[in-house]
């Protein structure tokens, strides 16, 4: 595991933590999304070196 520093500028704290809201904590909520963004990236880069049909299979990146 990596520990990162994230700061947040102030004109963003609020929104962030408004978005957050229903989450266990924000570094839960920043934690899921950087998760999603890494998978959505890295099935981007796949699809760019072998393209997959994937139709049917429900998802979209």
């Amino acid at each position: 595991m990596t520990a990162i520093t994230l700061r947040i500028p102030d004109a963003m704290d609020k929104p962030l933590r408004d978005a957050a809201a229903d989450a266990p904590s924000l570094n839960d909520y920043i934690l899921k999304a950087v998760r999603r963004q890494m998978t959505l990236d890295a099935g981007r880069k796949l699809a760019m070196i072998q393209p997959l049909d994937l139709e049917g299979e429900g998802d979209v990146l």
